[in-house]
């Protein structure tokens, strides 16, 4: 198992691929299609599926390309956009050896996920690195944000993060990393819009 991240977009964004020798699948659609398609074509890797991980603009960039070549787009059961799969929580998506577990962590977003591969976890913009994603914007809930940092304040401390955006003094960072660095993992009783 291999992961490919991308960086650009709107906003520093990242995107994974997450790959083994013949397929992959795109996690967090932040870059434009053609970059993506590159990667995977010039590797001859099968692009399984596209899950978004919330329906921020910046998130769900050239969905209708992906599925106009057939490659499915996955989200959460909760989303407005059409998908061709509707995600739970805790249920598993993947391929092969490659199985994601759904974890729904709203807060940031009513359709926000994150996807945790063993002890990889994909947190777009539900927690970055020192940080958290905004919650007074629509659709957010600050109430909803503090669940569910205590339930990623359970995971490892092993556990790699993997955010959906490079906002912090690293690229990723680790569950133990974050308990003792970002403000809000070290505590979730409260929630400081911004």
């Amino acid at each position: 198992m291999k992961i490919k991240t991308f960086c650009g977009g709107y906003d520093h964004n990242f995107s994974y691929v997450i790959h083994n020798d013949t397929k992959a699948c795109l996690i967090d659609p932040a870059l434009p299609a053609e970059e993506i398609v590159h990667f995977v074509t010039d590797r001859k890797l099968h692009l399984q599926f596209v899950v978004f991980l919330h329906s921020h603009f910046d998130h769900i960039i050239d969905l209708e390309k992906y599925r106009a070549v057939g490659i499915p787009i996955y989200g959460h059961e909760s989303t407005k956009i059409t998908v061709d799969r509707r995600l739970k929580d805790d249920e598993f998506i993947g391929f092969d050896e490659i199985k994601l577990k759904v974890l729904h962590t709203p807060g940031h977003r009513y359709d926000c996920i994150c996807l945790l591969l063993e002890n990889h976890l994909f947190t777009s913009d539900t927690l970055f690195v020192e940080s958290c994603g905004r919650v007074d914007l629509p659709g957010s809930d600050p109430q909803l944000m503090v669940r569910t940092l205590e339930k990623l304040r359970t995971l490892p401390e092993n556990t790699l993060i993997y955010p959906g955006h490079d906002y912090g003094p690293t690229p990723r960072s680790t569950i133990g990393t974050e308990k003792v660095n970002n403000p809000f993992l070290k505590t979730t009783t409260k929630i400081v819009t911004f």
